[in-house]
């Protein structure tokens, strides 16, 4: 067997430039360790495959390298996944590479609590809190759903609510892609977690977005009563055929304060039969409307990791309760310009701005961030959190319908905040070239140009390994398929939108 993450100590340097601190937790798969990367100064979360688990020991060594395989295949898919998407509610991809033969990827550090520890430490939670933590969750699974990603493992233990309470959806290990066929998955195994799978994963049959919208829903339920929707009891038999057959007590049957709305639509995601349930962006839109606003008072009792922050708190650093279109990101300085820019501030407001962008509605937060689009390059150089500001405003100007703005700004990211040469660099590149082209597409028409960059962003996928191949393939084949609308064909032109077949 290949060297395995036990080989892996503290201050060792990965793709030299992240020292590994300690380690910070470990699962079936792969163990996570916190970082410091030395380009940035900020931590991060390196995350190694396991590669001499107890189950592969018990192996023969054909077995061993079969399931070695399987393993690396699926740690791949993941970080593919994690490139693809780009949400607050999502840790951050960074880099993925291998260390002495052990794959590992990098991403945003959340420096908090998983659920279940949250859940075993602080229930009765406040519904407040309770429906706070879910429209996090939902608007990240929301995000994943529309870039056609599906979980298939959503539980308490893959959900961790930051310092400050903001909610994160982690571990991407099983998931799949919406249309296709898994091929690591074999036919009629059950994935997912006893206790949380939908009927239809109970049963082996094909994971889809409505199967996390019944995960969802069983996270949720726990979330706002203190238990689990079903629990092994004498009278109607196992977990796992309840789930099948057995409809859940309200919530409100549990737990006082808990709104009709939230009772219908719990019970509406539990459905037995996929097609029943509620879309995840429905359920947000309902959540939503439930959350504290700006300015609400904390809840009672008091917890840290207060998943209510995000919503009342957008900014902790002005005296004065501004509306959220006049949030300040500012610091606490005398001078003109009001001090040196807050990050705790802006990842507050870029977390707003995403919510806006969500809704399709891009308003004060975003409008925000457009004035502090020079500022922050200013005072912060090139870290990540200023190019979540330029993402989220090239964004938010697209929606509004300035398109000739939103392509500069993406063209400015591509060229100015993506400097190095490295993979993962060069399909950030092609990414933000092809939005840029997109977005003069709509501004004038020239289809040839557009085709010029769709073609070349393809020529660069061609030469990248996964997971920054799919990752540029993807935006070309959205770009492609916006030239032939324009163009009348009504499909991609896979002579020249298409990207080139890797080999």
């Amino acid at each position: 067997m290949e060297a395995g993450w036990e080989e892996v100590r503290a201050g060792e340097l990965i793709n030299d430039r992240y020292e590994l601190v300690d380690r910070a937790g470990q699962g079936a798969m792969a163990q996570i360790w916190r970082a410091n990367d030395r380009e940035t100064g900020r931590q991060v979360a390196v995350k190694f495959l396991r590669l001499d688990t107890e189950d592969l020991r018990r192996l023969d060594p054909r077995e061993q390298e079969e399931e070695l395989e399987h393993l690396r295949l699926r740690f791949i898919r993941e970080a593919r996944f994690l490139a693809l998407l780009r949400h607050p509610n999502i840790p951050e991809h960074y880099a993925f590479g291998t260390h002495g033969g052990v794959p590992y990827l990098v991403m945003y550090h959340v420096a908090g609590i998983n659920l279940r520890k949250f859940l075993k430490d602080y229930t009765p939670l406040a519904p407040a809190v309770a429906v706070s933590a879910a429209a996090q969750f939902a608007a990240a699974f929301v995000h994943a759903h529309e870039r056609g990603v599906v979980h298939r493992d959503l539980k308490p233990d893959n959900l961790m609510i930051s310092e400050r309470g903001v909610g994160f959806l982690i571990d991407f290990g099983i998931g799949k892609q919406l249309g296709i066929e898994s091929t690591l998955t074999q036919p009629g195994s059950s994935l997912g977690t006893p206790g949380y799978q939908a009927p239809e994963q109970i049963q082996g049959e094909e994971a889809t977005a409505a199967t996390d919208v019944y995960s969802f829903c069983c996270v949720f339920y726990e979330l706002l009563t203190g238990r689990a929707p079903f629990i092994t009891n004498d009278r109607d038999g196992s977990v796992e055929r309840q789930h099948l057959r057995t409809t859940a007590l309200r919530p409100s049957d549990l737990a006082a304060g808990i709104d009709d709305a939230l009772d219908e639509l719990v019970l509406r995601g539990l459905a037995k039969e996929p097609e029943q349930r509620p879309t995840m962006r429905e359920i947000l839109d309902v959540v939503s409307e439930l959350t504290p606003r700006h300015g609400d008072p904390e809840p009672l009792p008091w917890i840290p990791y207060d998943a209510t922050r995000p919503f009342r708190v957008l900014n902790e650093n002005t005296a004065a309760d501004p509306s959220p279109e006049q949030v300040s990101a500012g610091g606490t300085g005398d001078d003109e310009d009001g001090g040196w820019l807050d990050p705790d501030a802006i990842e507050l407001l870029c977390s707003a701005a995403e919510r806006e962008l969500e809704k399709g509605e891009p308003a004060g937060a975003v409008s925000e961030l457009a004035g502090l689009v020079s500022r922050v390059r200013e005072e912060w150089g090139r870290r990540p959190l200023v190019r979540q500001v330029w993402e989220l405003t090239a964004g938010g100007l697209w929606l509004a319908g300035d398109f000739d703005a939103a392509a500069r700004l993406y063209e400015n990211i591509a060229d100015d905040l993506v400097p190095g040469d490295n993979s993962g660099e060069r399909a950030d590149r092609a990414v933000f070239g092809l939005r840029a082209a997109r977005c003069r597409l709509e501004s004038d028409g020239d289809t040839g140009a557009a085709i010029n960059v769709v073609t070349e962003a393809g020529y660069t996928a061609a030469a990248l390994p996964e997971p920054y191949a799919t990752q540029v393939e993807t935006e070309c084949r959205e770009a492609a398929a916006h030239v032939s609308e324009l163009l009348g064909t009504g499909h991609t032109d896979t002579n020249s939108g298409a990207a080139p077949e890797r080999e």
